[in-house]
């Protein structure tokens, strides 16, 4: 791994709304504010936003002066395709024709603004793609829909990645995109070389994965594009600081990814709806810090010797003797 260094979306900085408090629990402040609030944490460089939201083409050179005055760069751009109602029943995989459209120009567009902005990667997230109830979509079309949908914005701007970023579920029932291994089918089956997928730790938690053997899956094959760092209690995605609940499954996870050929940035998507967001950042950051550092001490040959006997046990004991 090369990390290009810690990221965090700037929504951590906004106002945090939930379905029972839909105002926010704290004060939405300017952007020009959160991003002084992210440059003073130490170790924070990187800054996830969306288009077209804060970004479109009327604030991108705006943003683009606030982002240099500050020192950070733009770590991704994220498209939202799930918070306009228009795409309540799909965006990519929309029959409607006109909404399909709209949602791939806005692929496009964000791929337009993450390349202007110095990112590498613009991040999908299909949140309203998928379904709610049996017989609800046409599985066999929306599938070839979704294909080519992904096919068309990959092939716009082959100097950017596209990542897809899976969910198992919210706001639909059921995701399209549910969990890693569609993900890099898709990526697949599209067969481009600037397609590829995000880890969303809290996720991964949610879909019962091991996040460390997706790491390995995705570096095996090259389509490790992106991080949204975070946790939760696997039940649903709260989008808490990292590491402080699966400790053991978070070290895991940065084991593998330290050893991969992982190049992009350490995004921390969080969502302190009743915490400081800057404690936030800086507690996510120092688990990670830390669990990276007794990655560090693991003697590959001691741990490789225990594994090849499936030796769990004696594993965990070796691990815990580093901390």
């Amino acid at each position: 791994m090369e990390s290009k260094g810690f990221a965090t979306g700037i929504w951590v900085f906004g106002a945090c709304p939930d379905r029972y408090c839909v105002r926010g629990y704290k004060e939405d402040h300017p952007l020009e504010v959160a991003l002084d609030r992210i440059a003073d944490i130490e170790g924070l460089t990187g800054v996830i936003m969306h288009y077209p939201s804060p970004i479109h083409e009327e604030t991108v050179e705006g943003i683009k002066r606030e982002l240099e005055k500050r020192n950070l760069q733009l770590a991704s751009c994220d498209v939202d395709l799930f918070s306009d109602p228009i795409f309540a029943r799909g965006s990519l995989m929309s029959e409607n024709e006109s909404l399909r459209r709209k949602a791939v120009e806005m692929g496009k567009k964000a791929m337009d603004m993450a390349e202007y902005l110095g990112a590498e990667v613009m991040n999908l997230w299909p949140g309203q793609d998928g379904f709610d109830y049996p017989f609800q979509i046409d599985y066999r079309a929306q599938w070839e829909l979704l294909v080519s949908s992904l096919t068309e914005i990959a092939q716009y701007n082959p100097r950017v990645k596209l990542s897809l970023e899976y969910k198992l579920r919210e706001p639909r029932t059921h995701s399209t995109i549910f969990g890693a291994g569609i993900a890099l089918f898709l990526a697949q089956v599209v067969g481009l070389p600037n397609i590829g997928v995000t880890i969303d730790l809290g996720h991964s938690f949610n879909c019962k994965e091991s996040p460390g053997n997706v790491v390995a899956l995705l570096d095996r094959y090259g389509k490790l594009f992106a991080l949204h760092l975070n946790d939760n209690f696997r039940d649903w995605d709260d989008d808490m600081a990292v590491g402080v609940v699966h400790f053991w499954e978070t070290l895991e996870f940065l084991y593998y990814l330290y050893h991969s050929y992982y190049e992009g940035w350490l995004g921390l998507d969080i969502f302190p709806y009743r915490e400081d967001p800057t404690l936030a950042c800086q507690v996510s950051i120092e688990n990670i810090t830390m669990m990276l550092e007794v990655v560090k001490k693991i003697d590959l040959s001691t741990l490789r010797e225990m594994q090849k006997e499936a030796d769990g046990l004696s594993a965990m004991r070796y691990i815990k003797s580093l901390l």
